[in-house]
């Protein structure tokens, strides 16, 4: 009896198998002339996350909100067509230290051409415990609070990594944009582009 069993089990695997697809299939039959063939569906190519460190380099008017503004030193250096490094950091990271160092370097070298402003964004943002990052609603009661949150705004400066360098040259304009540690020697290049 056990091999009867034995033998139908294996019986019928050998036919599932068959049945499964073991044969090739025939094409579809070619359209004949006059007929109309069906639209394809549209492809849909998911975009990939840019998690590199290397910005879209632009030459664009610093962009100065007419409603809210820019911090006054900001304002006064685009005024008095003074080159100036623009730094967003946030203090308790670790990085914070290397790049002021590495940008006080640059500075040192180049003392009186070009100027230093930075902002320490931990002071207008909040990390909740999801790990997104939202605007501290204490900033509607400073102006320099609303300012420096306009500034970082997606459709202003767009910053959402700190360190974030940026360049303007003598005409108010953005002449380079980096996130994450800015070594000295790209950070020297440019500095003298925007100065020479």
């Amino acid at each position: 009896m056990r091999r009867f069993v034995v033998v139908l089990i294996v019986a019928l695997m050998a036919l599932t198998l068959v049945g499964c697809g073991g044969g090739a299939e025939e094409p579809p039959p070619a359209p004949e002339p006059g007929d109309a063939a069906a639209p394809l569906p549209p492809v849909v190519e998911e975009e990939d996350p840019d998690l590199s460190a290397v910005e879209e380099q632009v030459f664009v008017p610093f962009p100065v909100d007419p409603e809210v503004g820019v911090p006054s030193a900001i304002q006064s250096r685009l005024d008095s067509k003074q080159p100036m490094i623009i730094l967003f950091y946030d203090d308790t990271q670790d990085t914070t230290e290397y790049q002021n160092e590495i940008i006080g370097g640059v500075l040192d070298k180049y003392r009186g051409l070009i100027d230093l402003v930075s902002f320490d964004v931990s002071r207008y943002v909040r990390q909740n415990e999801a790990g997104e990052i939202t605007v501290d609603p204490a900033i509607n009661e400073d102006e320099l609070s609303k300012q420096v949150t306009r500034m970082l705004h997606e459709d202003n400066l767009d910053i959402r990594f700190t360190p974030f360098t940026i360049i303007v040259d003598e005409q108010a304009h953005v002449t380079w944009r980096y996130r994450g540690i800015a070594d000295d020697k790209t950070l020297e290049r440019e500095v003298l582009r925007v100065t020479e």
